[in-house]
């Protein structure tokens, strides 16, 4: 099984990302391990506007996928997006993707491994 990482782990790899703050934001269950509603991610999942994709580029090797993600390490991928207001929240020194749309996006999935993470999200809105 790959080894998942904690919020301590995330946060590393954060911190060593040369991409602007402003320029991407977390994504999908690294998002809820970094606002502590779920123990750890198999990888960091970022959305990326195209400013910072061009600085992602100058530090990593990117291979895109056939889904149109990018593969920056094993740890690290990331798809490019346009960054508004709806879409994020500030969580402490990261945007991370908002709640509201992340919930969206699981009441439709069909993954076993989103449907763990739907309760946790949905009392989670009913708790703000």
């Amino acid at each position: 099984m790959e080894k998942r990482m904690n919020k301590e782990e995330l946060l590393s790899l954060l911190q060593n990302l040369k991409v602007d703050k402003e320029e991407f934001w977390v994504l999908s269950t690294s998002a809820l391990v970094l606002r502590d509603l779920f123990p750890n991610a198999g990888d960091l999942d970022l959305a990326i506007t195209e400013k910072g994709l061009e600085q992602l580029k100058k530090q990593y090797s990117l291979k895109r996928k056939e889904n149109g993600w990018y593969i920056a390490t094993d740890r690290i991928e990331c798809v490019l997006d346009t960054k508004e207001e709806w879409k994020t929240e500030k969580h402490k020194d990261y945007y991370l993707e908002s709640l509201p749309k992340y919930f969206d996006y699981l009441k439709n999935s069909t993954r076993e491994k989103d449907k763990i993470k739907y309760d946790i999200v949905e009392k989670k809105l009913k708790n703000i």
